[in-house]
C-alpha cells in the first residue's frame, strides 16, 4: 500500500480515478482508433498538468 503514495514537499497523497464510458443502448462506440486517440489525449494532458497515469 505504501508504494502507491505520492510524496510532495508538504503532503503525501494517493488519488485514483476510474473512468467508465457508458453510452445509450450499450452500443460499441470505442473502436480501436477512438480508444487510441483518447489514450494519447489523456497521456498528453497528464504530461501537461504534471500527473501520472498508471496502466491497468
Amino acid at each position: 500500500m505504501k508504494t502507491n503514495l505520492v510524496h510532495y514537499r508538504i503532503c503525501v497523497c494517493n488519488i485514483n480515478y476510474h473512468i467508465v464510458w457508458s453510452v445509450k443502448y450499450r452500443r460499441k462506440v470505442l473502436t480501436q482508433e477512438i480508444e487510441s486517440y483518447l489514450n494519447d489525449l489523456a497521456r498528453m494532458i497528464a504530461e501537461e498538468k504534471g500527473f501520472t497515469i498508471k496502466p491497468l
